[in-house]
């Protein structure tokens, strides 16, 4: 895309279009007037309807009138390809932000509408081709984590609650070293053997 073509430079480019096309329009039409008011007769309607004007209202506001009434009208015909671009655009990003999809976008203008136009549609073709990828990819399982059944979840939570009733019974008739904490060794074990049934449960 060339850094000159953005939406403000087309607005300017039409603005001064229309500006231009406006003094062209009132240039014109006030030598229309002036070689009429030459070419008719003084008591005729046309004579005197310009005369009241001229002297009620004067030329330099009737002027500015006649210039703001065309450049609107020429500003409203050059700018309707820039409106209806940018309310296709609109409406594609509030499509794709609601339905995550639109229907077919196209701009007329270019530089930076185009540009975004072209976005939205890679966005849309990006977001189809992730869709179609999960929905046909099956989920693959991570071979590299091994997976316990429900027998082998049972026989460590045996092997825990045999190791539990070794512990307490050694706790009762046995000796141990001054730096041995038993009641560390039983919530150890006790937190294992509740991580292993809530294993067995979600599996």
């Amino acid at each position: 895309m060339r850094k000159w073509l953005t939406v403000r430079a087309a607005y300017l480019y039409t603005v001064t279009g229309s500006a231009l096309l406006s003094g062209i329009v009132l240039f014109l039409t006030y030598r229309v007037f002036v070689w009429s008011y030459a070419h008719v007769s003084p008591d005729s309607f046309f004579a005197r309807l310009a005369r009241g004007l001229v002297n009620y209202i004067g030329r330099t506001p009737i002027a500015a009138v006649v210039f703001l009434i065309v450049f609107a009208g020429l500003f409203m015909l050059r700018s309707q390809k820039l409106a209806d671009d940018m309310k296709q655009i609109v409406r594609a990003a509030e499509e794709l932000a609601d339905r995550g999809s639109f229907r077919e976008l196209k701009v007329a203008s270019g530089g930076e509408l185009k540009a975004l136009a072209s976005h939205l549609q890679g966005i849309r073709r990006w977001m189809t081709t992730s869709s179609a990828d999960r929905i046909s990819t099956p989920p693959i399982q991570n071979e590299t984590t091994p997976l316990l059944d429900n027998e082998e979840v049972m026989a460590v939570i045996l092997r825990i609650k045999s190791l539990l009733r070794t512990l307490e019974a050694a706790d009762l008739h046995s000796q141990r070293p001054p730096d041995f904490d038993m009641e560390s060794v039983k919530r150890e074990a006790q937190g294992l053997e509740r991580l292993l049934e809530s294993l067995m449960t979600a599996s």
